[in-house]
């Protein structure tokens, strides 16, 4: 119901404005399914952006932000802080790392909020600036490939095994909503994931799901799995 709820706000905000906010991969496959297919426009910032806009003839107003420190970055950094910053998953789009730059497509309105409050403990920023939208247009993200033997495509067995720790510490993660499939939160642990799934687990990193690679004699599974870098 809640879900409902989000897709109708979503399609009420995009008549009213002429474009959605940021939509992750399950916003937009529910609120293009029903939309007018020839009136509306996809934004994707770039080829392999996960998060789009969807607009009619008024072309949202986003800004490109680039922020520059003095030393290397991860992603969960930048991340954690625009959430302590209090801004909602819609408001920004794809975070794109490299090395000691970070690049966050933003709305408009978020940027200067952005440019005088985001700070990092021990990691000094040396600017924030706006640049031009289409900067990164041809820009494709990097994965590490991993192969991995599971012996089932349970989640909470996936994830064991991907980061090496035992299943109680596992199922504490799904207690404390740590862990997201295909951009939603899930408690329950005994999804089993299918090629193409992406999921997240908070401190570890985002993941994407590939496929069986082989099996083995003794019924367990060589899985292949991809982490976005």
């Amino acid at each position: 119901m809640k879900n409902d709820y989000n897709i109708e706000h979503i399609i009420e905000d995009f008549y009213k404005k002429g474009y959605t906010s940021f939509l992750n991969p399950n916003e937009y496959m529910n609120v293009i399914n029903r939309l007018p297919k020839k009136k509306v426009n996809i934004y994707k910032g770039y080829i392999d952006a996960s998060k789009v806009i969807i607009y009619n003839n008024i072309f949202p107003k986003i800004v490109l932000c680039k922020i520059e420190f003095n030393n290397s970055i991860r992603h969960q950094k930048v991340l954690r802080e625009l959430y302590e910053l209090g801004l909602k998953d819609n408001t920004f789009g794809d975070i794109i790392i490299d090395n000691n730059i970070a690049y966050i497509y933003l709305l408009e309105d978020m940027f200067e909020y952005i440019k005088y409050n985001f700070e990092l403990s021990n990691i000094k920023i040396i600017s924030i600036d706006s640049i031009p939208l289409d900067s990164l247009e041809e820009y494709k993200n990097n994965y590490e490939e991993i192969e991995l033997l599971v012996s089932s495509l349970r989640i909470d067995n996936v994830i064991s095994s991907l980061i090496n720790t035992s299943r109680s510490l596992v199922l504490d993660k799904f207690k404390n909503k740590e862990v997201n499939l295909n951009y939603n939160v899930i408690s329950k642990n005994n999804i089993y994931l299918k090629e193409g799934d992406i999921f997240s687990i908070r401190r570890y990193g985002k993941y994407k799901y590939n496929g069986v690679l082989k099996e083995t004699k003794k019924g367990s599974m060589v899985i292949s799995i991809s982490k976005y870098l």
